[in-house]
């Protein structure tokens, strides 16, 4: 990067374990969705939170302009993408048996969704949020 130079990071903050609100239903479906991952012995993709991002690009030397954060807001049809995720998992899975109990899992992860999100204004919840980061090389004197 050159003197002056900037560096733009777009990321995801990453999902909690658990919140006290109806968005938890998005909490419960990405521990699931990664034990599937872990499962099938493939690794799940990692998000890396603002804060570290941040702290990171400072120690490297550059100096953070701007931080900016979008909500994210997640219906019925997204749930069920990251349950299909999942679901792709599982003729991995080390037993037929488990496969079918976690699929059994899944299943009701998506009614359960689909419940959630009906209640919610506009079918969809609030949760998280991605953000971009502007980092720049400070010029030298």
């Amino acid at each position: 990067l050159a003197p002056g130079g900037r560096l733009y990071v777009i990321g995801l903050q990453p999902i909690p374990d658990s919140v006290n609100s109806p968005a938890n239903i998005m909490c419960k479906i990405r521990r699931v969705r990664d034990a599937c991952i872990l499962l099938a012995n493939h690794r799940c993709y990692r998000e890396y939170p603002l804060d570290w991002i941040e702290r990171h690009l400072r120690k490297a030397g550059l100096t953070v302009v701007q931080s900016r954060t979008y909500p994210i807001r997640y219906d019925h049809s997204t749930m069920v993408r990251q349950i299909n995720v999942g679901r792709s998992k599982l003729k991995l899975f080390p037993t037929k048996a488990m496969a079918a109990e976690m699929g059994k899992v899944l299943d009701d992860l998506e009614k359960e969704s689909l419940e959630v999100t009906r209640k919610q204004p506009g079918g969809r919840i609030t949760l998280g949020f991605d953000y971009v980061v502007v980092a720049e090389r400070p010029v030298d004197d």
